[in-house]
């Protein structure tokens, strides 16, 4: 049994007093007994008092604290939806292509739903209306809701939640990446292709490609393959109007001592280098490369040297959200909002307000969403197809909290 020890002062000197326990020290205190001897002074009872204080804050910081687990939110977009996991495997999704085509809206779009037949999710990468999963056990899934035209007299459709169907002929993966092209990192760094939808003729490896560390696919059929050693490398997805079949990347000379690629669905990129310098290539949408306006096309990679202390960057069809080292999330191109408004745009960073220590961040055709560091998940733009999660369909120029469902 622990021992508790504390001094207290009598008119005669200093008395050392030991209780085998708290009780028997408050029965001491409420007794006006010590040792079978009352105390002589107001002056025992306060130090008295202390003392048992003293030990119970002694008790509770001595206590074991309980172990915080933390599950980060990620999030991922493309054109009108929105989608949320965690690390546990839990997975929401919102908005929907198919109102927008339809001209419908259903509440169930403009709400986050938890997705049940989604499990095991370690990452998932949006891509146009849908979703390249990658699960615990290095399998690779697609999943999304399908459209369906009942008739073209009314127009009218429904929308669908399928089963998941499983990329097959895949070794394990611990990488994804999707947009016009979906691609994966096996375990032994090796690169894998394969086209989406009609394009779509199996899975096929690079033939170049050893110890690839990261991959991005872009809204322009192009690939960008980070190795190890800090080279970057680049795969084109289409040869003209026709799905390229030389599956042998290409490396990018200007680029060494890369430490992070860009992602997202835009129509450029842009690499971190590990000295903190970014560098951009391929179209500057309304200053979305961090270039003058007049600027169209960049082809190969140039410096950005508006950008510092770059924590990631995250690509659209129409501008670039970039997370500072400090958590402040800023813009480049045009503002996130309904394309059909008068939008500001232009190459110089304008912070996004309202949002601070942001840690995950992606970008839909005209909207966005944003996790930060306190775990609340955020979302801001277009909102035709209720891709904003606010159960509205009004469009909002300013992040606005999005709930997620249990």
């Amino acid at each position: 049994m622990k021992l508790f020890e504390i001094n207290s002062v009598y008119n005669t000197g200093n008395q050392l007093h030991k209780w085998n326990s708290i009780k028997e020290m408050e029965e001491c205190i409420m007794t006006n007994d010590i040792r079978k001897g009352p105390l002589k002074s107001l002056r025992k009872v306060v130090l008295l008092a202390a003392a048992l204080s003293l030990v119970l804050v002694t008790e509770a910081m001595a206590a074991p604290k309980p172990e915080v687990k933390t599950n980060p939110l990620i999030v991922t977009a493309s054109n009108y939806h929105s989608t949320a996991y965690t690390s546990d495997g839990e997975v929401w999704y919102w908005g929907g292509v198919a109102d927008v085509i339809l001209g419908k809206h259903t509440f169930r779009d403009n709400r986050p739903e938890l997705m049940q037949d989604l499990k095991n999710a370690v990452e998932i990468q949006s891509y146009q209306y849908r979703e390249l999963i990658l699960k615990k056990d290095g399998t690779v899934w697609e999943w999304g809701p399908v459209y369906e035209q009942a008739s073209t007299e009314n127009n009218d459709g429904k929308t669908g939640f399928p089963v998941p169907e499983q990329i097959k002929g895949l070794p394990p993966i611990v990488k994804i990446s999707a947009s016009s092209i979906s691609s994966a990192i096996d375990k032994d760094g090796s690169v894998w292709v394969w086209h989406p939808d009609r394009y779509f003729t199996g899975v096929h490896k690079l033939k170049n490609i050893t110890d690839a560390k990261d991959i991005s696919a872009n809204g322009s059929g192009l690939l960008a393959i980070l190795k190890k050693d800090g080279t970057v490398w680049e795969w084109e997805a289409y040869k003209e109007t026709n799905a390229n079949t030389d599956y042998t990347a290409t490396q990018i000379k200007e680029l060494k001592g890369v430490a992070a690629l860009s992602s997202g669905h835009g129509t450029n990129y842009f690499a971190i280098k590990k000295d903190g310098t970014v560098w951009g290539w391929g179209k500057n949408p309304g200053g979305a490369l961090g270039l003058p306006i007049a600027t169209d096309f960049e082809e190969s990679p140039v410096q950005i040297k508006s950008l510092k202390d770059v924590s990631s960057i995250t690509t659209g069809y129409l501008r670039t959200l970039i997370i500072k080292k400090d958590g402040s999330l800023w813009v480049m191109g045009y503002d996130v909002a309904d394309v059909s408004y008068d939008l500001k745009r232009g190459p110089e960073l304008r912070r996004v307000k309202g949002l601070e220590k942001v840690t995950s961040v992606a970008l839909g055709y005209n909207h966005a969403v944003a996790v930060t560091e306190d775990g609340k998940l955020w979302a801001w733009g277009g909102n035709a197809a209720g891709q904003l999660g606010d159960a509205s369909f009004k469009d909002n120029s300013a992040p606005t909290p999005v709930r997620l469902p249990k």
